[in-house]
């Protein structure tokens, strides 16, 4: 069996860049806006909450959540080694005495920087779930319907007034409102636990600023390994290079030995 060819590990200099920098803004609002996208996807998989089997339901949702998770990863990561890449090609001129300009420096890759973007994309979605779970309480059952041999009770005052309660429609609160967008966020979560215990929902609602900070570490995570993804980048070249050099020279023997034997074939 042939053994695997060893890759030697290949890195470049690069200059180091600052937390904070002027594509800082654009960056959380891509953040954001994937943030948004993904409880857009999130919203969508309420239609598999109608999957009548409950081990279905959680491997559905088990895997949208750990999908988006990567998405975030790769992103991250592919962010990082773009900054990487940044400081590698500001490195390379400063050696060659050509200016670089404060700013371009900046853009440079800060392993932190990856952390403070994802953090002020999220930072809206954060602070209403901090909001909500403050103010969260545990979502009673509903009264329900009466039934119609009940209504000519109604007339009566010691029955009707307490009966009353049944027709007074609920009212548009902070906390519903927050309920609506904050559930939908951490729908998947729901879903995995069960919508009915009310008990569980209650501490997932309490949990979800908590939940909101999962795709912003990732992306962080996967920003900070941006150097790793640019070290195998350079590496897998290199290895190219040196299965390509092997390639030529073996050619070149192929060659010699071609034209060294062809003479003594002729005689």
């Amino acid at each position: 069996m042939a053994k695997h060819e060893k890759i030697e590990k290949v890195s470049k200099p690069y200059l180091q860049g600052r937390m904070v920098d002027r594509t800082l803004p654009l960056a959380a609002l891509k953040f954001f806006g994937s943030m948004a996208l993904m409880i857009f996807v999130y919203f969508m998989s309420m239609i598999v909450s109608s999957v009548e089997s409950p081990f279905l339901v959680i491997v559905i949702n088990v895997a949208i959540l750990l999908t988006t998770w990567l998405i975030f990863w790769q992103s991250g990561l592919a962010s990082g080694a773009d900054a990487v890449s940044q400081g590698e090609i500001m490195y390379q001129r400063r050696e060659k005495g050509r200016p670089v300009a404060d700013w371009e420096q900046q853009q440079c890759y800060h392993p932190l920087k990856g952390y403070i973007a994802a953090l002020l994309g999220a930072l809206p979605l954060i602070i209403c779930c901090v909001v909500f779970a403050c103010i969260a309480k545990r979502e009673m059952t509903s009264m329900g319907v009466l039934p119609n041999w009940v209504g000519s009770f109604e007339s009566r005052p010691e029955i009707g007034g307490a009966l009353s309660y049944y027709h007074q429609e609920a009212k548009m609160t902070v906390e519903s409102i927050l309920r609506i967008g904050v559930r939908v966020a951490i729908m998947p979560w729901i879903s995995i636990a069960g919508a009915e215990n009310k008990d569980t929902v209650l501490l997932l609602e309490r949990l979800s600023p908590l939940m909101m900070l999962i795709p912003v570490v990732v992306y962080g995570t996967g920003y900070m390994l941006g150097t790793q993804e640019r070290i195998a980048v350079h590496s897998n070249i290199a290895l190219g290079k040196k299965r390509m050099a092997k390639k030529q020279a073996r050619e070149r023997r192929a060659r010699r030995q071609a034209a060294h034997n062809g003479p003594e074939q002729l005689n």
